[in-house]
């Protein structure tokens, strides 16, 4: 029997025990006049002025789920794939979306987020910002609109008492606030974000995706998505890090609950080139999928920190 009674989510959450340096964001992100302002709730561990890519993951999601409901059919999405073209920091983007294909039984959406023109640039008004990130998604139409998920059985551990604090290591140095330690509420069952190999956790979204709006079941998955890499994260055979350049999330039905479970591993390959693999479940027991294209970072971009601090996190 998986425990669901932790404590609420959001602004009454328990925090981590490490004390934050600044007061901590509303949400990610905001919606602004001239289009969305990322926070520093979506600050990453590689590069503390630079978005994580659960956040830019959130934002692609909340576009296309946008995007599709306008058509007014009752779709699921069945796959998300994101694809980060270009670190992005803290900033006001441009998020565009467009209806590919709009099907009864299926449809195409994908989305765009564009940085601002530069200052003093000839271009203006709407989509000719740079693209840093886009997404492809697919919806589709169940052949059993009511029916409601049910239990498959599937034996999952129950939420552990004690919530994670990756800010808590002090040879790491993980931004404050930021993703991965404000961000998202993690419960391992096994592993952590600072130890090699695959890991298990429970985790949830702790804060609204973007203020004064509810967050979808879609986008609550889609903002956790891209860390299916840090909980399975290894070692490269040279002993370096790992980085994704992608999110495939694939989903066999509409999720439910705030609570996620994350079995993740990551597969090296030959020539410097990995994959992550995360399955997913919720209260109902499997959700689906993440599948994350790796290779090697750059020393200037490795593990937050450095290796050494990974290896000794490790040992």
């Amino acid at each position: 029997m998986v425990n669901f009674e932790s404590g609420p989510s959001g602004a009454n959450a328990h925090r981590p025990n490490s004390a934050s340096p600044a007061p901590i964001p509303p949400a990610l992100f905001v919606s602004e006049a001239d289009g969305v302002r990322a926070t520093e709730l979506t600050r990453g561990p590689w590069a503390h002025q630079v978005m994580h890519g659960g956040a830019i993951c959130g934002l692609l999601g909340w576009a296309v789920e946008r995007e599709q409901r306008r058509g007014g059919i009752n779709q699921v999405c069945s796959r998300l794939t994101v694809e980060i073209l270009s670190g992005m920091p803290m900033a006001t983007y441009e998020v565009v979306a467009t209806t590919v294909k709009a099907g009864k039984r299926t449809a195409l959406v994908d989305a765009e987020v564009r940085a601002a023109p530069s200052e003093g640039s000839a271009s203006s008004g709407h989509g000719h910002g740079r693209m840093v990130a886009r997404a492809t998604s697919q919806w589709l139409t169940p052949t059993i609109p009511t029916g409601a998920a049910s239990s498959d059985d599937r034996s999952l551990p129950p939420i552990p008492a004690e919530r994670a604090d990756p800010g808590a290591n002090p040879d790491i140095d993980y931004p404050r606030p930021g993703f991965n330690a404000d961000a998202v509420d993690f419960r391992f069952v096994g592993g952590s974000t600072e130890e090699p190999g695959p890991g298990r956790t429970w985790l949830r979204l702790d804060y609204p995706l973007v203020a004064g709006e509810e967050t979808s079941p879609l986008c609550r998955v889609a903002t956790v998505a891209d860390l299916g890499a840090a909980v399975g994260w290894d070692f490269s055979p040279s002993g370096g890090a790992y980085i994704n350049t992608d999110v495939t999330l694939q989903l066999l039905r509409v999720p439910a609950g705030e609570w996620f479970y994350f079995d993740a591993a990551t597969v090296v390959a030959p020539q410097g080139l990995a994959g992550t693999h995360t399955a997913i479940s919720d209260r109902h027991g499997l959700l689906g999928w993440v599948l994350q294209s790796q290779l090697e970072a750059p020393a200037e971009i490795g593990f937050p920190g450095g290796m050494n601090a990974a290896r000794q996190a490790a040992s």
